[in-house]
């Protein structure tokens, strides 16, 4: 299975892009999703360092797909702007992130997960729905 740096998983389009811009602009290989059906299709065929998904996806449960990421070894991170309203046990609290999410923390918990990236020219791959 071939390995990635980070998956981003959000129905929200310019969410996807600006998470995932500010991700390629500092040197990280970003794949992105905008379901969880495609986001389960990616997970199959590559490993990622980090998974950041979005709770609330219009096929399923980004929780779901959270755990499917860690399960395989991925750092997972869940984003919403409903954190309040999660199940308890449903997601570990310290794997969540609140929107809007800011460039600069998600960089800073990149770089705290899976350190800093392989490459540092700006010119990222995008690959995946967006």
């Amino acid at each position: 299975m071939a390995e990635k740096d980070i998956l981003i998983v959000d129905d929200e389009v310019g969410v996807r892009e600006v998470l995932g811009g500010a991700l390629q602009d500092a040197g990280y290989d970003v794949d992105l999703a905008g379901t969880a059906a495609e986001a389960k299709i990616l997970l199959e065929q590559y490993r990622y360092g980090m998974v950041v998904v979005d709770w609330r996806l219009p096929d399923g449960d980004g929780a779901a797909v959270a755990n499917l990421a860690d399960a395989a070894g991925s750092h997972a991170f869940v984003i919403s702007g409903h954190l309040p309203k999660m199940l308890a046990g449903n997601v570990d609290p310290k794997q969540t992130l609140m929107k809007p999410v800011r460039p600069s923390e998600l960089l800073a918990a990149a770089r705290a997960c899976i350190g800093k990236p392989a490459r540092s020219n700006t010119a990222g791959s995008s690959t995946g729905a967006g």
